[in-house]
């Protein structure tokens, strides 16, 4: 028999509940990381790697262990994405309706 959970019931109940984004932020959020590639395994590790180093087997064992074999990772990730988040500000400054409409002609050139 194969147990399904929902990542919002798993994250409940491995963090506790999170915080409600106002909308469109954490679309912005996952924009600017897919860009500053925050998350990448150079950045935070390669995951795979290290929970079968980990030795562990309860969430907040794995908090701590990651934060001592990994100590800045968290918050280089924050910084390169923040980082993106402020230079994607700067450019959503300078879209006009003008840009949006080439913009739009281009793609369907292609």
């Amino acid at each position: 028999m194969k147990i399904k959970i929902k990542n919002e019931e798993l994250t409940k109940n491995l963090v506790g509940e999170l915080p409600e984004f106002p909308k469109y932020t954490t679309q912005i959020i996952n924009l600017a990381n897919q860009n500053a590639q925050g998350t990448r395994p150079k950045v935070v590790g390669q995951m795979s790697d290290l929970i079968q180093e980990f030795g562990g087997n309860k969430y907040e064992e794995w908090v701590t262990w990651y934060q001592s074999k990994m100590p800045d990772a968290i918050d280089n990730a924050t910084k390169k994405i923040y980082d993106m988040i402020l230079k994607l500000k700067e450019a959503i400054d300078l879209i006009d309706e003008e840009s949006i409409f080439y913009e739009t002609q281009s793609k369907e050139n292609d």
